[in-house]
């Protein structure tokens, strides 16, 4: 009597699977199919998710970009000959220009009011969205974000 070791014996194939039945024939494909349908409604979750995180962390720029543009332009600086609307335009545009991520040629528009004889400065940075968008167009997904801050006087 041959002894058979526990391990090889886990990995040999059944005696019965030599012969092809009809019923193992039929299902060769199955696994192909069942692909087929799902890959394209995975791809769809997998791309919008992607889209929607991107225009959440753009909104989140835009936010900050319009925090450090009313900083900028609120803080007196005696040696800056800049006037605080260039100073806090400047400094949106910069923060923009470094973390922003655009698919397309989209720039934002970052707008400063301060008016006068008031004391507070007002930043609004805003952008078109345009992002990996595969089926359908939302070219006009619109962000926005308002900061004001008090102008500290000398």
């Amino acid at each position: 009597m041959t002894a058979m070791r526990a391990d090889t014996a886990m990995h040999q194939a059944p005696k019965t699977a030599a012969r092809s039945t009809p019923k193992a024939q039929s299902q060769k494909g199955t696994t192909l199919l069942e692909f087929a349908l799902v890959l394209p409604l995975f791809l769809v979750i997998l791309f919008g998710m992607i889209t929607f995180s991107v225009a959440l962390y753009n909104k989140t720029v835009l936010t900050m970009a319009t925090r450090e543009g009313a900083r900028s332009g609120a803080v007196y600086d005696p040696d800056n000959e800049e006037t605080i609307g260039t100073r806090a335009y400047n400094a949106a545009i910069q923060v923009c220009e470094d973390h922003l991520i655009s698919f397309a040629s989209t720039e934002p528009d970052v707008v400063v009011n301060v008016p006068s004889g008031s004391s507070v400065i007002t930043v609004t940075a805003s952008m078109n969205y345009s992002g990996l968008f595969i089926f359908l167009d939302f070219s006009d997904f619109f962000i926005s974000a308002t900061s004001s801050m008090r102008i500290e006087s000398p």
